[in-house]
């Protein structure tokens, strides 16, 4: 059992605090958007009405329930199931009068029979509240998830201190959880667990993800016997157990304050616990919204296959035969240096491949471990444009699909993936030593490339590519984004050194050819270095776009039509449109670089769930148990990746609501698990929403993930 050693803190808070001179602090949102905010049981000596009324007047807006108390003076009716209609009205009332959301309540028990759940459940339902604090028996909790299912409610296991609670420990908690959804989780009691001798920061490491909501509490010892305190004057070390849940990016659904003496007398308490609460939070996010100088190294190799290679992306085999432009690889290394040896680091690099196997992506970490000891290699971020005139990496994902039998000279994937991985390395190491102090500017351009390429008809089905001249014809089944999120790197001096382009369109204008091709990322590149310079760098990223493509469905003769009268292929048109997105924005750019910032990197390994049965594409795709996501802050922007072609509508949620001024997300990064469609999408079929690894479920499982793993960052 882990021990837990008092840590005393010894500087005492006099109670002077005037009521409702927290109030502003409080109803403002706390950082990470955390709530904080009373249980009722603080006020077991009074009504609930008389409860809902002191959170108001300390201006607190939240509040926890509990089964048993009596709703109002002068009344009989206590906060049972069995409260009537006319009652659960007045509570309903009194809240929004009080301006006090009911968050959570307590009932200690909840049966396991259908009926006596279902009862529970229903009053819960009426009351509003979106969490039940409990402490039911494992063999109640298949029905209790069915209950949490149906009516989208969670409930939290609570603990009570050992001897008193299955649940004391964090263990079993975890143990009765395992295989469960996630509306199932934990209430983290931090007084009992300082009674039983455990560590709350440590207890919130053990719960994770699980933990749903607290009832955060200070003792003045590791007792049985222990008396609470104001938060920060106790044993419980709670800035630590703080700085757990902000690494971890979890988000409770309240800090309760459960504050258990001076029963009849202890709002001035409470209140004081409050402010301790919002200057420590405050305090950890300023450490988060840290801003260090910036650090940033280039390079770019040819990653051109030196020998005749199986082109990668169709599915019939295609045998190069020369190359038509050349395939290139950039590695972009970010690194921030703050106090204390503090420094953030981020590796991004981006190749013209079809994409990159997680196998690959693990080799060539194994080689930077070893090159670059200083270097963090899991902060790597690789991705491709996605050209389908590229090599593969791996022999074992392309096994009995593309036959190179009749050509000796060929080049195996497995052979181009050393090479390829070799390359790799070497232009991280030049990106590495070339390290200088530099600046950041991000801007947000406009240029219609990709359109969502599935044509969808009346009758409901989906066509990749469809003909849009059929009288049946309806719409594009979703959406397209012109938008072209932009970052930029400065010299001190203000010389530009290169740009990050973030585009929602694969790399597949010309993309049946057979030679190797970029395709129109390399006219882009030459575009933008005749403009801006033939010694910037350009880093492309294919945005989330499983959707979509640069082929035209309608308009097509006339687009052909305009392209002739300019005088320019297709790639050159889409090369200039990006190229004049580019150069509008760029004084703006300058005119506002930084050259210190906050730079956060946190890497997510999510367990998916998986269509049943399977149907992957015709390649081998990498495992989603776990799939790799980076989620990155780079000053004011913020950054998302995908192993996914994942579907631009995901991506749309992901930006509306990231707390970010500009969200960059990256689709086939770090490893290729297949398309990711919409649940739309798998309605109306056709090519990339048949053939799928993850459901859409799992789709919407990372957008959520995201969210609150990049809002985080920005506390």
């Amino acid at each position: 059992m882990n021990t837990f050693t008092c840590r005393r803190v010894t500087a005492c808070l006099v109670f002077v605090l005037l009521s409702g001179a927290f109030s502003a602090e409080v109803t403002a949102a706390e950082p990470f958007g955390w709530r904080v905010g009373p249980t009722a049981w603080s006020f077991k000596e009074f009504t609930f009405f008389e409860a809902i009324d002191k959170t108001a007047s300390i201006g607190m807006s939240c509040i926890e329930a509990f089964e048993g108390q009596p709703v109002m003076p002068d009344s009989d009716a206590k906060i049972t199931p069995d409260l009537p209609d006319d009652i659960h009205a007045q509570i309903r009332a009194k809240l929004e009068q009080a301006k006090v959301a009911l968050t959570s309540i307590y009932i200690h028990d909840i049966p396991g029979d259908e009926a006596g759940c279902r009862r529970v459940f229903e009053f819960v339902k009426k009351l509003g509240a979106a969490i039940i604090v409990s402490e039911p028996a494992p063999e109640a909790l298949d029905m209790v998830e069915h209950c949490c299912n149906e009516y989208a409610i969670r409930v939290a296991l609570h603990n009570h201190p050992e001897g008193r609670s299955r649940y004391w420990h964090p263990d079993e908690v975890m143990r009765v959880c395992a295989g469960r959804g996630p509306r199932i989780g934990a209430c983290g009691d931090t007084g009992h667990w300082i009674r039983s001798g455990l560590n709350p920061a440590e207890m919130f490491r053990i719960l994770g993800k699980r933990l749903l909501t607290v009832h955060l509490k200070d003792l003045d010892a590791p007792a049985m016997e222990a008396r609470d305190v104001p938060w920060g004057q106790g044993c419980g070390d709670l800035e630590s157990a703080l700085r757990v849940l902000v690494e971890l990016r979890i988000t409770p659904a309240l800090f309760g304050i459960e504050y258990e003496a001076d029963w009849e007398n202890n709002l001035l308490q409470i209140e004081a616990c409050g402010k301790w609460f919002t200057e420590t939070a405050t305090k950890l996010a300023a450490e988060v919204n840290r801003e260090d100088p910036l650090f940033v190294g280039w390079a770019a190799a040819d990653i051109t296959p030196p020998r005749p290679v199986a082109l990668v992306g169709q599915y019939g085999t295609r045998i190069s035969e020369g190359a038509l432009d050349p395939l290139t690889l950039t590695a972009l290394v970010l690194e921030t240096r703050g106090p204390e040896q503090q420094h953030g680091q981020a590796v991004l690099i981006s190749c013209d491949l079809c994409f990159v196997d997680r196998s690959i992506v693990d080799r060539l970490r194994a080689v930077l471990r070893e090159r670059l000891p200083e270097l963090d290699a899991r902060n790597l971020v690789i991705s491709a444009t996605h050209t389908h005139d590229g090599p593969g990496l791996d022999d074992a994902t392309f096994e009995g699909v593309y036959d190179t039998s009749g050509a000796p000279d060929v080049m195996s994937a497995s052979e181009y993936g050393a090479f390829f991985v070799d390359k790799a390395a070497g232009a991280v190491a030049e990106a590495w030593a070339g390290r200088a102090p530099a600046g950041m500017s991000w801007a947000l351009g406009h240029a219609v490339v990709g359109i969502n390429r599935r044509v969808q008809y009346f009758d409901g089905s989906t066509v990749m590519y469809g003909d849009t001249s059929r009288p049946d014809f309806k719409s594009f089944e979703g959406s397209a984004d012109p938008g072209l999120p932009l970052l930029f790197f400065w010299t001190p001096e203000k010389t530009l050194t290169g740009v990050v382009v973030n585009l929602p369109c694969p790399s597949q204008e010309t993309e049946s050819l057979m030679q190797l091709s970029a395709d129109f990322w390399h006219e882009t590149r030459q575009e933008l270095k005749r403009r801006l310079g033939d010694d910037v760098f350009v880093l492309a990223q294919c945005a989330a776009a499983g959707d979509i493509s640069p082929h035209r469905t309608f308009r097509k003769a006339a687009e052909e039509a305009m392209l002739q009268r300019k005088g320019v292929t297709c790639r050159q048109e889409i090369a200039r449109r990006i190229a004049n997105a580019v150069d509008e924005v760029l004084p703006g750019a300058e005119a506002n670089i930084t050259y210190a910032l906050p730079l956060r990197h946190v890497i997510l390994d999510l367990d998916l769930p998986e269509k049943e049965p399977p149907s992957p594409p015709f390649v081998k795709t990498d495992s989603v148990h776990p799939a790799e996501f980076h989620a990155l802050r780079i000053g004011d922007i913020a950054m998302a990746t995908f192993p996914f072609e994942y579907y631009l509508d995901y991506s749309l949620r992901i930006q509306a609501r990231a707390r970010a001024i500009l969200t960059f997300t990256v689709q086939l990064a770090n490893g290729q698990s297949g398309y990711l469609p919409t649940a739309e999408a798998i309605q109306g079929g056709g090519y990339s929403a048949e053939n799928y690894l993850v459901t859409p479920e799992g789709g919407q499982q990372i957008v959520d993930e995201t969210v609150a793993t990049l809002n985080a960052l920005w506390p």
